[in-house]
């Protein structure tokens, strides 16, 4: 049981669930499909009539934020700022003028919306620092590319639960469980802490807590289309992205536009079943890892790569019992050293990093570079501050996104296949129904098959080696939605077409640039 009850608390690594929260609007899918789209519902008129009013930004970009409400159901109490950051084409960006929407949100531009998963993730700073890379030229000379941060992020009426010093102590905890006979107690300790969790939460980040669910944000979505000028959205979402698409797609059918899928999610399974999948898939990425090391000279353990692995999880045991001094005060937990080691399992590429980071920790008990990713992954600058508490935003959506057994017996069994199953990273990837049974609100949504009425196409990316997402996932929702096309990549890592595999961007440049979709499924 070594360190999983408190890893519930620290390392949440599983993705989310549609939430269904009272609606202030119907899409009437079923009877407007391929028809315009409905007008809003009078309630919600002002923020769909809204102007933007636009400001140059980060160089050659442009700024501005959209008025949505906090909840739906509520459209004439508070009020949230969704931030956005806007990447023109070349002749589109000359001769716009700020304070009047003359810049393109009238229509003469065609935007394409984009969000980088998590969720917490910065979809803001995904297109103002990382659009040359993510992004094709064909794609940056055709559309407006917009990035906005969800709500509950970074500049988006962000969760806030802790100061920096308790952010750092958050993330170090040291808690384990070493015998069977604790976990009652262990469980009322871990449960008692997330109590406080919460509560920190709610007091920092303020009623808007409540509303930081998926169904919101989509909703967000269209508003943000409707203040953009366009009849319809077309969309390109990323790992957690996808479930922020798929839930769009069910809620507006007929606004659907050309939207791209990758790193696809399945809405259909519970939030314990993401995790063990997770759990399962990175284990299957790390015997990749470990096979390609194991025929290097430079690799920092001797044997086949049965022999990396046992060294690794000893490595963590070894962590879990006597967490690491760093320098500057600091500890590393092994929650620190998982959350580390995982960043660069995302990608093929960071395979050399890893090996370094490896020989280090095996060779001279060096873990800086676990550390240093472990930040990076949570956010954390190097002077020690938080530009935004993404794993607080990631923890608030779970929980409003889907229920998580908190019955004690059921969460042990839950621990027990997931380090049975996944021996590696399953025993530190912990329980959400700890977190989850204790948060301020209860969760709204339950697993389901999506059902999009008015969609006539949309395209699922998924990636035969993708730790994170499991090709299965898109595999499964391909069979039940029927308006997709799949195209599965035959490769290492967690993005498709962040990979630059030709054969991935022709699909989706025609898709995107020309409209052309094959039917069925196809690999690259």
């Amino acid at each position: 049981m070594r360190g999983r009850l408190w890893a519930a608390l620290f390392a949440a690594m599983a993705l989310t669930l549609t939430a269904c929260v009272p609606s202030g609007e119907d899409s009437d899918a079923d009877e407007q499909g391929g028809q315009e789209p409905a007008a809003p519902s009078e309630e919600l008129a002002a923020f769909y009539e809204q102007s933007l009013t636009w400001e140059d930004c980060e160089g050659s970009l442009r700024c501005t934020h959209v008025e949505v409400p906090m909840d739906y159901s509520d459209p004439e109490g508070e009020t949230l700022e969704i931030a956005m950051v806007a990447s023109l084409p070349e002749d589109e960006t000359e001769g716009t003028e700020d304070s009047d929407g003359s810049d393109g949100s009238d229509g003469d531009v065609e935007y394409l919306l984009t969000n980088p998963g998590g969720p917490g993730e910065s979809g803001y700073d995904l297109v103002a620092e990382m659009s040359d890379y993510v992004f094709s030229a064909p794609l940056q000379e055709h559309y407006g590319i917009i990035g906005f941060d969800l709500r509950g992020v970074h500049r988006s009426a962000p969760v806030e639960c802790f100061t920096d010093e308790q952010m750092d102590d958050y993330r170090e905890q040291t808690e384990t469980v070493d015998e069977a006979e604790e976990l009652a107690d262990e469980l009322e300790a871990a449960r008692e802490a997330a109590r406080q969790v919460g509560e920190d939460c709610l007091e920092r980040t303020g009623e808007s807590l409540e509303f930081v669910d998926t169904e919101s944000a989509a909703r967000d979505m269209d508003v943000i289309r409707a203040a953009l000028g366009q009849e319809t959205l077309h969309y390109m979402g990323f790992s957690y992205g996808t479930h922020l698409g798929i839930t769009y797609a069910e809620l507006f059918g007929d606004r659907v536009g050309r939207f791209v899928l990758d790193g696809m999610m399945d809405t259909s399974i519970d939030g314990q079943q993401l995790s063990l999948a997770q759990a399962r898939g990175f284990d299957a990425a790390f015997e990749d890892f470990a096979q390609w090391c194991a025929g290097r000279e430079s690799c920092p353990v001797e044997g086949e790569a049965s022999d990396v692995v046992d060294a690794v999880q000893e490595l963590f045991a070894q962590v879990a019992q006597e967490p690491v001094a760093m320098p500057s005060d600091r500890t590393l937990s092994v929650s620190v050293l998982v959350e580390g080691f995982i960043l660069p399992m995302y990608d093929a590429q960071g395979w050399p990093l890893l090996e370094q980071a490896l020989t280090a920790a095996v060779d001279e008990q060096d873990f800086t570079m676990f550390q240093a990713w472990a930040d990076a992954s949570a956010g954390r600058g190097p002077d020690g501050s938080y530009d935004w508490q993404n794993s607080m935003a990631f923890n608030a959506v779970m929980c409003l996104d889907f229920p998580a057994s908190a019955d004690d017996e059921q969460i042990q069994d839950d621990l027990e296949t997931m380090a049975q199953e996944a021996p590696t990273f399953g025993p530190y990837f912990g329980h959400s129904g700890i977190l989850c049974g204790e948060w301020p609100f209860e969760a709204s949504g339950e697993p389901e098959e999506p059902q999009l009425d008015g969609v006539e196409e949309i395209l699922f990316i998924g990636t035969s080696g993708d730790p994170a997402t499991p090709v299965r996932w898109a595999e499964d929702m391909h069979q039940m939605v029927p308006e997709s096309s799949l195209l599965v990549y035959e490769g290492e890592g967690h993005i498709a077409y962040a990979a630059g595999d030709e054969c991935v961007e022709e699909i989706v440049h025609g898709y995107l640039l020309d409209g052309e979709l094959f039917e069925g499924r196809t690999e690259c």
